[in-house]
């Protein structure tokens, strides 16, 4: 049987608005995101620049201040950790705005780094014990997804003793990430470094991870 022509135009007519619609709430969603995970990388950038700063200060007219470093460093750990999670979804359910994407990527992962190294700086100014991973991951790398769990696992079994800085290595066009990389001769991903000087590469378990750990600070 032959539809009615008017029934078959109304039925594309009706096709078409929702798949315009569709585009438009992703346009929303994606413009949505975007601003969200921008206006997190903006306060945490500036918390990060903040604490360099006083780093600075104290390093160049002498004397230090030790004693909010811990909460200065759970918070730095606490914020990245959500922030990351937050791009990576963004990454998974995006389809447009590429360009902006990798802005932001590009912003996080420097905000990591600076994050690393005001770690190590107060972490040896103000002898604290806490342990810090710098991990390298592929983001379509199986084993790094593994590794991630792992990871996440340590922490929340370290009642904050430890604190992780995640770093894509593939990401490209950055000097600071090649730089970081070059440093720790990185060339395979998952890789650990742990407390800077003990490097693991490929998948690393829960078990190996907390022995070093364990020896670190026996």
């Amino acid at each position: 049987m032959t539809l009615p022509k008017h029934i078959f135009i109304t039925s594309l007519a009706i096709t078409l608005v929702v798949f315009f619609a569709g585009l438009l709430l992703g346009w929303y969603m994606d413009s949505y995101r975007t601003t969200d995970v921008l206006n997190d990388l903006r306060s945490n950038e500036l918390d990060t620049e903040s604490y360099l700063v006083e780093q600075a200060f104290w390093d160049s007219y002498g004397g230090e201040d030790c004693s909010f470093a811990d909460d200065r460093l759970n918070s730095i750990s606490v914020q990245l950790a959500e922030l990351g999670f937050y791009l990576s979804s963004y990454q998974k359910k995006n389809i447009f705005e590429e360009d902006e994407f990798q802005y932001l990527a590009r912003r996080y992962f420097l905000i990591e780094i600076k994050g690393y190294i005001l770690y190590n700086e107060l972490k040896e100014t103000c002898d604290i014990d806490n342990d810090v991973i710098l991990y390298f991951y592929g983001p379509d790398d199986p084993d790094s997804e593994k590794q991630g769990y792992v990871l996440d696992q340590v922490v929340d079994k370290s009642n904050g003793t430890v604190d992780i800085f995640s770093i894509n290595k593939n990401f490209a066009g950055d000097q600071a990430i090649e730089t970081l990389k070059l440093y720790y001769n990185i060339t395979v991903t998952p890789t650990v470094i742990i407390n800077g000087n003990i490097t693991r590469e490929g998948y690393v378990s829960y078990s190996e991870i907390q022995e070093i750990l364990d020896q670190g600070s026996s």
